[in-house]
């Protein structure tokens, strides 16, 4: 695609995750599933969906994916996500942006998640201050959540 070529996005992926097509929010439980399990990136960056028939390209106000629930079991963390797939947190990815909303890495590092109020106040629970900086522990080691602009 030329960078002269208008994308025309038929889907939109709000920052609480929610799905559009064509202005009209995606309700039915398999299609929202389907669609988060097609989400590609290309190698600009862009999200799209390819069915087969091509990529349709989808506006994202955030980040596609976004965390919904934060589980702490024995000395690692869990989280689960809003394609309602579940998977360990790296805490190496942990970054903090200006509002103070945590967001992570999922799915092996293609993807960043948004961390929900719920599971933003669960994790409060385990993060500590020191000055200006929020950090975790595990394992015996300080896993600091990077600033991001």
């Amino acid at each position: 695609m030329s960078k002269q070529e208008e994308i025309k996005y038929r889907f939109l992926i709000d920052k609480r995750g929610n799905w559009f097509q064509d202005g009209i929010k995606i309700r039915h439980r398999i299609t929202y599933l389907y669609n988060n399990k097609l989400l590609k990136r290309d190698g600009e960056g862009r999200y799209y969906l390819d069915e087969g028939s091509g990529k349709l390209y989808i506006e994202v106000e955030d980040t596609p994916f976004v965390v919904k629930m934060v589980n702490k079991r024995g000395k690692d963390f869990f989280i689960i996500l809003n394609d309602e797939t579940q998977e360990k947190l790296d805490l190496e990815t942990l970054t903090i942006n200006s509002e103070n909303i945590p967001y992570a890495k999922i799915k092996q590092g293609e993807f960043d998640a948004r961390f929900t109020r719920a599971a933003y106040y669960e994790f409060m629970k385990y993060l500590k201050k020191e000055g200006e900086n929020y950090y975790i522990m595990s394992n015996g080691e300080k896993h600091f959540l990077k600033k991001i602009l």
